[in-house]
């Protein structure tokens, strides 16, 4: 083999994927890179159609380097190539692993998708770190989930670089152009999944001075107005005339105002009763005078992350124009430490009439999420409500990064909830929701709940705190493990030690399966 014309760069592997997410050179528009998939069938790497075309065209420059890979070559890994083919500047290798995998139920994962995921993630990437400008991706199937892998790789968050240390934007494309770049085709559609999965980063990336409840209020109002979404920012004032305590407890221990997101999306002309979706929207949280430890802060600006990703849902819904509607209603303030702050031993009522003990200021969003989920049923009368929250330590202590955990009374529910996740890769598990959880946050006669409760089992204890607020079919998503900072174990293509925006695409595809149920 003639190794003059052929240069193998680099390689991408999670080693260095924890060491270099920052890209290496300045992106370069007239740089083309391409991400080709390759199949591991065994021992041997096998091109994609598309791959064997270009390889002919490359004079079997590319089946030739192949047989160098065969030992390294794994799922999550991308190698580059340069003078390959004349039209990129670089070509990049990624793994599929094997072909064709489909759903793998013990993982309840749709394997092919998350696959082909990966692999433009780590692709995608490693030619950034190339200088690549304008990248290409090439994917037999599922276009929809290249083009979210690719968005989601591609972001970067440099709010607050030298305007001149900036990247430029990255042009991302389907080779070929296949499955059809413009609105309907699968590629458009992954696109608008990973940008709004990509603002929901943004929202939770932004450092609590910067994303105030009046800022990310009126982020809301910026984005998701001109999209037909009608968002309405009540303030204090309105809060207090609907005797929101509960909420406003939680608020009085900060100096930031808080605010009350309300936000329609009408996407069914038969008018249906919407689906209602409470977000926990705290933008700093500290603990109050049960204070976090400093480590602990570090990525509680993203305290708020339900709340980005229920938006960036909503984003989604609209620039799709699913046919079904939502309401979102998202309490947001700042839990801090103050003289006005709640105390440990406080007792609130809820804007249902229960009473609350407050036994851990740092379990503020069952307080918040209590007023929102009751005035929410209240006022629109759904026939399913659901809310998302970074809730409690316990469910990242059972599941990690690798899943929300959900609860419902609902099997149907739950059987699309399995299905969302299985097809958006971002995956739910379903926790107990028991009478013994119950009995652990009542069992103070003097009160009708505790929001801490006695017992250990803290996600179930939250859940079954909220399901005091709900009276109708109900899914609670509990988000700590997922949606703030990614970790050394994220996919490659989210950035580590940045915020995921989970589960931003989840949602989505719940919501178009109940928009496609008859």
């Amino acid at each position: 083999m003639n190794k003059l014309n052929i240069k193998l760069i680099r390689k991408f592997s999670d080693s260095c994927q924890e060491a270099s997410g920052e890209i290496n050179q300045k992106l370069d528009s007239s740089k083309k890179g391409l991400v080709l998939g390759v199949y591991q069938c065994g021992k041997k790497l096998e091109l994609t159609s598309a791959g064997q075309e270009l390889d002919q065209k490359s004079g079997g420059k590319i089946l030739q380097h192949l047989n160098e890979l065969s030992e390294r070559m794994k799922l999550g890994q991308a190698f580059v190539l340069t003078d390959v083919v004349p039209e990129y500047s670089a070509v990049a290798l990624a793994s599929l692993g094997p072909k064709d995998p489909g759903y793998n139920q013990l993982e309840a994962l749709d394997e092919t998708r998350e696959n082909l995921r990966w692999a433009v993630g780590a692709g995608v990437r490693v030619l950034q770190n190339r200088g690549c400008g304008d990248i290409s991706v090439q994917a037999d199937a599922e276009h929809d989930a290249a083009a979210e892998a690719a968005e989601l790789a591609a972001w970067r968050f440099e709010e607050f670089r030298s305007v001149e240390e900036r990247q430029p934007a990255c042009r991302l494309s389907l080779h070929g152009q296949a499955g059809g770049e413009g609105p309907g085709g699968a590629w458009h559609a992954g696109s608008v999944l990973g940008r709004a999965q990509n603002w929901a980063r943004f929202l939770s990336d932004m450092p609590a001075n910067k994303m105030t409840p009046i800022d990310l209020g009126q982020a809301a109002l910026d984005t998701l107005c001109p999209l037909g979404v009608t968002v309405e920012a009540r303030e204090r004032e309105w809060i207090e005339a609907q005797n929101m305590q509960a909420f406003l407890t939680v608020a009085r221990g900060s100096c930031e105002e808080p605010i009350f997101l309300e936000c329609n999306y009408r996407g069914d002309k038969e008018s249906r009763p919407p689906v209602v979706i409470a977000a926990k929207g705290v933008t700093f949280d500290s603990g109050g005078l049960c204070l976090k430890k400093r480590e602990s802060m570090v990525e509680n600006r993203g305290s708020m992350a339900g709340a980005a990703a229920v938006l960036g849902a909503l984003r989604a819904l609209a620039e799709l124009q699913v046919p079904i509607n939502v309401c979102a209603v998202i309490p947001i303030c700042e839990n801090m430490v103050s003289g006005q702050c709640m105390k440990v031993g406080d007792v609130v009522r809820a804007l249902n009439g229960l009473s609350i003990q407050i036994e851990d200021t740092d379990m503020e969003g069952r307080l918040m999420l209590a007023d929102a989920l009751v005035y929410g049923q209240a006022v629109h009368k759904p026939e399913l409500v659901i809310d998302v929250a970074t809730f409690t330590k316990g469910v990242l202590q059972a599941l990690g990064g690798a899943a929300c955990g959900c609860y419902t009374e609902s099997e149907a529910l739950w059987r699309d909830v399995t299905a969302a996740g299985a097809r958006s890769g971002d995956r739910a598990w379903r926790l107990p929701l028991w009478d013994y959880y119950r009995r652990q946050i009542t069992d103070d006669p003097s009160v009708d709940l505790r929001n801490k409760g006695s017992g250990k089992a803290t996600s179930c204890l939250g859940a079954a705190f909220l399901k005091s607020f709900v009276c109708c079919s109900w899914l609670h998503v509990d988000t700590t493990g997922v949606g703030k900072l990614a970790h050394g174990s994220a996919p490659p293509y989210l950035s580590a030690r940045r915020m995921t925006g989970r589960p931003a695409r989840t949602l989505v595809a719940l919501l178009q399966r109940l928009a496609a149920a008859p």
